[in-house]
């Protein structure tokens, strides 16, 4: 995923470019959004960016090994949490790294605009609603304590962060304080305020602002090949 990619915030993108060009990489950082603002994207771009061979304007290359792996969300330095619960395949005691495939197929198919209804959908949950466990936060900390294997930087991925139960935010604490070098988190929250305070406060706190009627207009069109009068509409 390059900046160039992601849909408007254009100065959220130039922020965090700045940030990485300067040297100024906070170890961990909380993206908060409404929905379908593109944290993740944002995110995604963000950490390409940070490891990319060539980067260049302000962007990453897209072509170098290292863009290339990010971009198909299957780099072996980039670890990804999130809400999951028992489906058809998953009878019991499900965990993030139990569901990576469908993961990175949603994350294809949603173009990384991601919402906790599709991924939901997605899984064939039916009406249980997921959570970010225990097994979660035990099986980040210990991937995130081995050495890198290709990158300049680790990189752990919480979406929907609020989704942490307390077991598992509580867990994740001591490694968000005091990560490994070289190690990056960033977490993705469409209601932070339901975050524990001990998370938050382990944060720097990144806001993604609400899409304008044009940059969704403008996606539409381009995305999805509306007319300009229909995509005004449907805005």
């Amino acid at each position: 995923m390059r900046f160039a990619d992601v849909i408007g915030n254009v100065e959220v993108a130039r922020t965090l470019a700045n940030m990485a060009d300067s040297g100024r990489v906070a170890h961990a950082m909380l993206m908060y959004e409404n929905e379908g603002c593109g944290a993740l994207a944002l995110a995604l771009a963000y950490v390409q960016y940070l490891n990319c061979s060539n980067p260049s304007g302000g962007d990453s290359c897209g072509e170098c090994p290292s863009c290339k792996k990010f971009n198909a969300f299957a780099h072996p330095d980039l670890h990804f949490i999130f809400p999951t619960t028992t489906n058809k395949n998953v009878k019991k005691d499900p965990e993030s790294d139990l569901f990576m495939t469908e993961w990175r197929d949603y994350l294809i198919s949603s173009k990384t605009y991601a919402d906790l209804h599709s991924w939901y959908n997605f899984l064939d949950v039916e009406n249980k609603q997921g959570m970010i466990n225990v097994r979660d936060a035990s099986t980040i900390i210990r991937k995130l304590n081995l050495k890198t294997y290709e990158a300049e930087y680790k990189v752990a991925i919480i979406w929907m962060a609020e989704k942490l139960n307390i077991q598992a935010a509580n867990k994740l604490l001591k490694l968000l304080e005091e990560p490994p070098e070289k190690t990056v988190f960033l977490l993705i929250s469409e209601n932070q305020d339901e975050l524990l305070n001990t998370v938050r406060s382990r944060t720097v706190l990144v806001k993604i602002p609400k899409l304008s009627l044009d940059e969704v207009q403008n996606a539409l069109v381009q995305e999805f090949h509306c007319d300009s009068v229909k995509a005004y509409n449907t805005a």
